[in-house]
């Protein structure tokens, strides 16, 4: 016999459940352009802060590295940028979107994943295809620290190896074991954030929301684009 009762509990949790995922992987931020306080001060490089779709990342020149600090950076020198993200291991390496991934995500401790990917196109075609990018002028002094952030959230074996969990496009993108646990209040946003407050960058770490994030970013950095 059909079980009606199952059934609603179905319907009734992909109601509730489906627009909750899609407010914390894929809300698009309010910027206001207008309102961006940019300070042009005397700055040794350039970073860049990137939304696609659920994905955040903070997007390096690769030359712009000190690999002595970050020694993973080597595997991806032969690119023209290189984008770096944090996030829950499962959904991160799972092609597409699972919503039962990404509920598991969200509502229990996950393990994490560093997911490091080598930008053969321009930059300029690369921003083109995001959503929303901000630059951020930081000193030398801060890029050091930020590489050092990334750096120590790669699980390494008893030889000093970065775990790599899977690889995707031949190569080109590739997934660390990552320390920490993903979860509602420890998400790719919290972790960017966290990485660029130790940094010295006067932003807030008490974020989650991709919404959150590039809002403190529009005070520290300048808007190049946002849809």
């Amino acid at each position: 016999m059909f079980n009606y009762i199952n059934l609603f509990e179905m319907i009734m949790h992909n109601i509730i459940i489906f627009p909750v995922i899609f407010f914390f992987l894929n809300t698009s931020p309010p910027l206001k352009v207008d309102d961006n306080v940019y300070v042009n001060e005397t700055r040794s490089t350039v970073v860049y802060l990137i939304k696609q779709y659920w994905h955040t990342a903070i997007v390096f020149s690769p030359e712009a590295i000190d690999t002595t600090i970050f020694p993973e950076a080597k595997l991806f020198m032969k690119y023209k940028l290189l984008d770096i993200g944090w996030g829950d291991a499962a959904f991160y390496q799972h092609p597409g979107f699972d919503s039962g991934l990404a509920f598991d995500a969200l509502f229990y401790p996950t393990p994490s994943t560093l997911r490091m990917e080598g930008i053969g196109i321009s930059k300029q075609t690369y921003f083109d295809i995001s959503e929303i990018v901000i630059e951020l002028n930081i000193t030398e002094t801060q890029l050091k620290k930020i590489l050092t952030y990334i750096s120590s959230s790669i699980v390494r074996d008893a030889n000093g190896e970065p775990v790599i969990l899977s690889e995707a496009g031949l190569g080109r993108i590739k997934f660390f074991e990552s320390n920490g646990e993903y979860h509602l209040f420890n998400t790719c946003n919290t972790w960017l954030a966290r990485g660029l407050k130790q940094a010295g960058v006067k932003i807030k770490d008490d974020i989650i929301l991709t919404e959150q994030l590039f809002n403190e970013a529009t005070k520290v950095g300048k808007v190049i684009k946002a849809e």
